[in-house]
Order: structure tokens, then sequence, then C-alpha cells
């Protein structure tokens, strides 16, 4: 009924399952129906408790029937490892996976409203550019039952029209600066931990700073320009305090134009 409902729709992906505690054959039989009788041929996820990701995602690698899992996230900050780990475990399956974060924990908390929560700043910093960056592929905002319009009785989405905007931001960043689809994440091109690089080594790195500041950056022989994006506002690439990097070899990447204690993208093209 579902794939007769709603199949001929675009962007519609099956997802088996809030937290589900299906036996590993079963998923693989519903993962396999719905792809028999889907005739756009939709992509098929699976969403799970956090902790259970290895019990219920590592038998499915290299399925032919599943394109992906669906995380639920207790954890914000653990989004980009946890992201970065099935991306990368199921291409060395062969069958590469998109990862989608589906769910921000606590349940009692996940996006608040805007009222209670005006900058985002945790979700921004580490669930949406966290999923981004390491080559996730977006994200689903979850509303905790402990705040005014949550997941159970929903009737005004301007509650969270600041997430919206932020989430555009990230969107049209990726959209119009990145060759995102020919770039992986590479955050060991980096000095900082905490930085996230997405990168295409050689010809496009971004890096997002969480807390700001600079960082070094590993690049290849050739000249780099540098221009800044501010996921808080969006909008045009802005300088920075160093215009470009010239490599092969680790050199800082300056400082952001303002804001410097605050989150930023740093983008690095091949000029020369």
């Amino acid at each position: 009924e579902l794939v007769a409902r709603f199949g001929h729709h675009l962007a519609i992906t099956w997802n088996l399952g809030e937290e589900n505690t299906n036996t590993d054959p079963q998923r693989k039989d519903f993962a396999r129906y719905l792809h028999d009788l889907d005739p756009a041929d939709h992509p098929v996820v699976i969403h799970t408790f956090p902790g259970k990701y290895d019990e219920v995602y590592q038998p499915l690698l290299g399925f032919a029937s599943l394109e992906g899992p669906s995380l639920q996230m207790g954890k914000m900050a653990e989004t980009h490892a946890e992201t970065i780990k099935w991306i990368d475990r199921s291409a060395q399956s062969g069958r590469k996976w998109m990862v989608c974060l589906d769910e921000i924990g606590p349940a009692d908390t996940g996006v608040k409203p805007d009222a209670d929560d005006p900058g985002h700043d945790a979700v921004r910093q580490q669930a949406l550019w966290g999923n981004l960056m390491a080559g996730g592929a977006g994200c689903e905002w979850y509303f905790g039952y402990k705040f005014a319009h949550n997941d159970l009785n929903l009737e005004d989405w301007r509650s969270r029209d600041r997430l919206w905007d932020l989430t555009r931001y990230a969107l049209e960043f990726f959209h119009e600066h990145l060759p995102f689809a020919e770039m992986r994440h590479h955050d060991e091109l980096t000095s900082n931990e905490t930085d996230y690089c997405l990168a295409k080594p050689g010809e496009v790195y971004a890096i997002y700073l969480p807390k700001g500041g600079t960082t070094d950056l590993r690049i290849d022989a050739g000249e780099f320009a540098i221009r800044w994006f501010n996921p808080r506002q969006g909008g045009a690439l802005q300088a920075g305090t160093v215009n470009s990097l010239r490599g092969p070899g680790q050199a800082s990447i300056g400082l952001p134009p303002q804001e410097r204690e605050m989150d930023w993208v740093a983008l690095l093209r091949k000029s020369k």
C-alpha cells in the first residue's frame, strides 16, 4: 500500500522501522520485497537504537537490497565519527552506502524550538555539519517530547524557523561551491582533531572549524585560493587573513573574517 500510494513521488526513502527490532533475515526479506515492488527503485534504509549499530548494520554490509543506515544518535557529538565509520565499512564491503542522520538525542530534547535554543549551535556544529562533512547523505530533524511543538503534537513548523535557515545555508554551500559527489572525508589533512575536512585532494578542500580559530592544512602541489563561509548566516564567500596557500606541504589557513571564536568553513580551491 505504501508503494502504491507514495512510490510515484521523487526522493522517497523507505525506512524499515523506527528502532527496528526484526531479525537479520527479516530485515533482508523486507528490503528485498520493497525493491521488488517499487518500480522506481527508491533507496531502502534501516533505523535502529543508539548502541545497536554494529549488531544491526554489520550483517547487512554488502547486501544488494539495502542502501544504508538511518542513524539515531543518542549523543550528537558522535555523529561525525559514526557517519565516517559506516561510509568506510560499506565501501570496504564493495557496496557503498548513503549514511543519513535521522534522529538526534537525548529523546526528550532533540532539536529544541527557536524560543529555547535560538542559535542551535550544538545541532549545527555536531549534527548538521558533522554528517555532511563526513560525506553523509543529510539530516532529518527530531523534536524532543520535553519541549513545545514536539514530535507527537507538532502543528507549527515555524517553531524551528531558524533551523530551516541553518540547514539551507549548509545545502547552499555544498551545491554552489563543492563537487561533493567527488569528495570524501579527509580529517587527517588538518592539524586540529576537532576539524572536519572534506576534500578532493589536489583540487578542492572544505574545512569546518566548529569553534573557529585556525588550523594547518596539508596540501598537494599548486596554489590554492582561500575563502570563508559563515554557516550561521550563509551568503557570499569572504576573505580572511590569508588569501592563498602554496603547496606541497603544510601551512596555516589563517583566520576567518570576524567572530573568530564561532564556527566557520574554509574553502580552498586550486588556482594555479
